[in-house]
């Protein structure tokens, strides 16, 4: 898993680049753009909020984005990713499980489960508590995100392929 920015591109030998340009960039961008495009709005919207962009970037084509944008989307969907891993839920509470994200990831958790501040600010130990009234949302949250990410390509990019010149 891996999000190719441009900072990443130009770090590159100029001969390298040309390499990666002709032979792996076109699937890659190809792969994030449809993968982007795929995403329903309101996920778009969650990934949107991670990233520290509006609502109406979730509106956009990925290649329509301008560079920016489209990297802070990449980053922000290889972090999600990585938080929101199948592996990292197994075998452990709800709690435990909340207690390992970051707070940012926390709470584009609690975003995406349609959650106020309110229910952020409050302890997440009480997601395993009876009579949580917020519990029910942030779990069925957390089992949707760790099934967004199953088609998202293993190399995001938010190159375009003819910027790696």
């Amino acid at each position: 898993m891996a999000a190719v920015t441009m900072s990443c591109v130009v770090s590159q030998p100029v001969g390298f680049r040309q390499l990666l340009a002709k032979y792996l960039a076109p699937n890659r961008w190809t792969g994030t753009c449809n993968f982007w495009d795929s995403l329903s709005l309101y996920d778009r919207i969650t990934v949107c909020f991670h990233a520290g962009l509006k609502k109406g970037h979730a509106m956009t084509c990925f290649s329509e984005l301008s560079q920016s944008e489209r990297e802070a989307i990449v980053c922000a969907i290889d972090d999600l990713r990585k938080a929101f891993a199948k592996y990292r839920k197994h075998g452990v509470s709800n709690t435990t499980f909340l207690s390992w994200l970051t707070a940012e990831q926390r709470k584009t958790l609690f975003k995406h489960a349609g959650l106020s501040e309110r229910e952020y600010m409050q302890p997440y130990c009480y997601v395993d508590k009876d009579g949580c009234e917020w519990a029910g949302d942030v779990i069925r949250a957390m089992k949707e995100l760790f099934h967004l990410f199953d088609d998202a390509p293993s190399v995001l990019s938010a190159v375009k392929p003819e910027e790696y010149a």
